[in-house]
């Protein structure tokens, strides 16, 4: 079980699984005031397979291990739990009336930037296996009487990997840059897993 003080440091790998970090940059990140503390708590985080640390030159550079069960929980877990501590209206209702156990439910625009008024609609998105209904889901969704009103996207796992990789911006881009994760979080690491294998880079 890791620390609330050792999570600070995976949440920095939350915002941006591609970046690199020395130690020093880990410390002032998290606010934390001696290099002593922030390098054992790293070197634990590495013990455990959650990120890597490689040694280059003077410096240790430390990145999220993404094949790593253990990383992927941790990042889910922070994720869920930001989503849950804005209170977004009906998020709930809304996932548990979506059709199969096996989805990811996310939350784009105005509410994932923090920039919501009165009136905004709700962006949310729904990731699903190939086998599901998207056309079901997304007429559910566009049907549901509710405040605010609620402006869905539904793709299949595959769909969503391919706006990945697409060279053109496109939303499921807008969505890895900044979005919430309401439910499915890990299966949402594991996608972005398959599309790194597959070329994508931010």
């Amino acid at each position: 079980m890791l620390t609330e003080n050792e999570a600070e440091i995976v949440n920095v790998f939350r915002k941006d699984v591609f970046r690199n970090y020395t130690i020093r940059e880990l410390m002032k990140i998290t606010g934390r005031k001696t290099y002593t503390w922030t390098f054992n708590a790293t070197k634990k985080l590495a013990g455990m397979g959650i990120i890597k640390m490689e040694t280059k030159g003077a410096y240790r550079l430390c990145s999220i291990n993404l094949y790593s069960a253990l990383a992927i929980s941790y990042l889910s877990l922070l994720d869920e739990t930001e989503t849950a501590a804005r209170k977004i209206p009906r998020i709930e209702e809304l996932i548990n009336e979506i059709p199969t156990p096996f989805f990811t439910f996310l939350i784009g625009g105005s509410y994932a930037e923090g920039r919501q008024t009165k009136g905004s609609d709700l962006d949310v998105c729904v990731i699903v296996d190939g086998k599901t209904d998207t056309k079901k889901i997304q007429n559910m969704l566009e049907n549901k009487a509710m405040i605010p009103h609620i402006h869905p996207f539904v793709f299949t796992k595959s769909e969503f990997i391919g706006m990945l990789l697409n060279k053109e911006a496109n939303y499921g881009k807008m969505l890895f840059i900044k979005r919430l994760i309401a439910f499915g979080a890990e299966n949402y690491y594991l996608m972005i897993r398959e599309a790194i294998e597959h070329g994508f880079r931010g």
